[in-house]
C-alpha cells in the first residue's frame, strides 16, 4: 500500500517530527526559541592540546547522533541508582519521541546565564525552575509554541510524517532497521561539567573545572569515551560546540562604540559646544543602547582603557573629536556588517525549512504520467544508488 507525505502545514502542527542531526539546523532552531547570541560549531577532534582558543567562548557541547534501533538501548547495560536532581542545574527529561534536538537547546540555554533567552523562555523558567525533570518534560510537550517552531524546522521527506493513503493507520512501526536522531548535552554549571541526556533520569556530573574558560577539560575523558563508543557501535555523529554568535560579538562591540561615542560628546560639549557644527551634514543612524546597557557596557576592560585614552585627550578637542569620528566609523561598519549576516542567516534558514515537498510530489507525478518513473527507478535498482530526496 503506497503512502503519502503529510503537507508542511499540517506537519507543524501535527505530533513532534524527526529532525536531522545539521549545525545549521540547530542554529534555526535555537533562535526561533528565542536563544540568541549561540552558533553551533562543529568540531572534530577532542586532542588533550587542543584548547579550542579560536572557538571563543564555549556555552557547551552536544552530541547529535543517528543509530538504528531504539535509542533506549544506549543505557540498556547500566545499572541505575537513583539520586535527587541537583537543584543548581536545570534538567528536563524527553516523554515525548523525536523531540530531543529542542530538549538539548532548552537543556543548554536553561543553564548558561552568559546566553542572552527571550522573555517567554525567562518565563517559562522561572514557571518550571522546581519541577522535577518528568514534569519539566511534560511542560515542554505541551507548550503552546515549542512543537511549532521545532516541526518548523522539518523540510526533508525522510523527516515527514507518513499516513496510510486508504486505512489512516501508521505506515511504519518500530524495528531494528528505524533511523533515529539523538542529542547529548555537556554543560558547565557552578564548578561542575554534567552530562544532560533527556532519556536518562537526571543529570551525570562527569567532571570538576576550576578554570572557567577551559571548563571542557573536565569532560574531555567522559567525551572521549562516548565517542569511542559511537565509533564502536558504529553511530554516525556530529560533535557540536555552542559559541558565541559573531553577530553577537559585533553587536556587542557597536553598544561599546555607542557608549564611547555619547562620553566623548559629552566631553567635549563641557568645552566648546560649537564642536556639533561638524554634525550637520553626517548621516544618522540608530543607537540602540539602553541605560541598562551603558552600565553593563561601562564595566567592560577593554572600554576602561578606551575612556583612559579619551581622558589623556581631554583638553585637545580636534583628538576628541578625531575619536569621535573613529567610533563612529566603527559603528557603521559594524551595523552594516550585522545586517548583511543577519540577511544571510535568513536566506539560509529559508533555504534549511523550505517545504519541497509539493515540488517533489509534484514533479514525481509528472514522470509518472510521463511514463518515466518506472524505468528511473528500475534503472537505479540495477545500479544499486542510494534515492535520496
Amino acid at each position: 500500500m503506497s503512502s503519502i507525505l503529510l503537507p508542511h502545514e499540517q506537519r507543524i502542527h501535527g505530533p513532534w517530527v524527526k529532525l536531522q542531526s545539521e549545525p545549521k539546523l540547530f542554529n534555526a532552531l535555537m533562535y526561533d526559541l528565542g536563544v540568541r547570541g549561540a552558533q553551533a560549531t562543529e568540531v572534530f577532534v577532542l586532542d588533550d592540546i587542543d584548547n579550542f582558543h579560536e572557538l571563543g567562548e564555549i556555552y557547551g557541547f552536544v552530541y547529535l547522533f543517528r543509530m538504528m534501533g531504539d535509542v533506549k538501548s544506549l543505557y540498556k547495560s547500566e545499572e541505575y541508582t537513583p539520586v535527587d536532581n541537583p537543584k543548581n542545574v536545570y534538567f528536563a527529561n524527553q516523554v515525548v519521541d523525536n523531540a530531543c534536538a529542542t530538549l538539548a537547546v532548552l537543556n543548554i540555554a536553561l543553564n548558561s546565564p552568559q546566553l542572552e533567552i527571550g522573555d517567554d523562555l525567562k518565563e517559562f523558567k522561572e514557571f518550571t525552575k522546581d519541577f522535577p525533570p518528568p514534569v519539566k518534560g511534560f511542560t515542554i510537550t505541551n507548550h503552546p509554541s515549542f512543537r511549532l517552531i521545532h516541526n518548523s524546522m522539518s523540510r526533508h521527506p525522510e523527516e515527514a510524517l507518513v499516513v496510510e493513503e486508504a486505512s489512516g493507520k501508521p505506515s511504519a512501526t518500530v524495528d531494528e532497521s528505524v533511523e533515529v536522531y539523538h542529542y547529548i548535552a555537556y554543560v558547565p554549571v557552578d564548578g561542575e561539567v554534567w552530562q544532560l541526556d533527556g532519556l536518562y533520569p537526571h543529570p551525570v556530573s562527569v567532571g570538576k573545572y576550576s578554570d572557567k574558560q577551559r571548563w571542557y577539560d573536565a569532560a574531555r575523558d567522559a567525551m572521549r569515551a562516548r565517542t569511542q563508543g559511537f565509533y564502536a557501535e558504529q553511530i554516525n555523529f556530529v560533535l557540536l560546540a555552542i559559541t558565541k554568535d559573531p553577530i553577537f560579538i559585533k553587536k556587542m562591540r557597536t553598544k561599546e562604540c555607542i557608549y564611547l561615542k555619547r562620553v566623548v560628546e559629552s566631553v567635549l560639549d563641557e568645552l566648546n559646544g560649537e564642536w556639533r557644527a561638524v554634525l550637520l551634514n553626517e548621516p544618522k543612524f540608530v543607537e540602540d543602547l539602553t541605560e541598562d546597557e551603558e552600565m553593563e557596557v561601562a564595566k567592560r576592560d577593554n572600554v576602561t582603557k578606551e575612556i583612559e585614552v579619551l581622558n589623556s585627550n581631554r583638553g585637545d578637542a580636534n583628538k576628541l573629536i578625531q575619536l569621535r569620528t573613529n567610533w563612529v566609523d566603527e559603528i557603521r561598519v559594524l551595523q552594516k556588517a550585522i545586517k548583511r549576516e543577519n540577511k544571510l542567516k535568513q536566506i539560509e534558514k529559508e533555504r534549511q525549512t523550505f517545504d519541497y515537498g509539493p515540488f517533489i510530489r509534484e514533479y514525481l507525478s509528472v514522470l509518472h504520467e510521463r511514463g518515466e518513473l518506472k524505468e528511473l527507478l528500475k534503472k537505479a535498482d540495477d545500479e544499486d544508488c542510494d534515492i535520496v530526496f
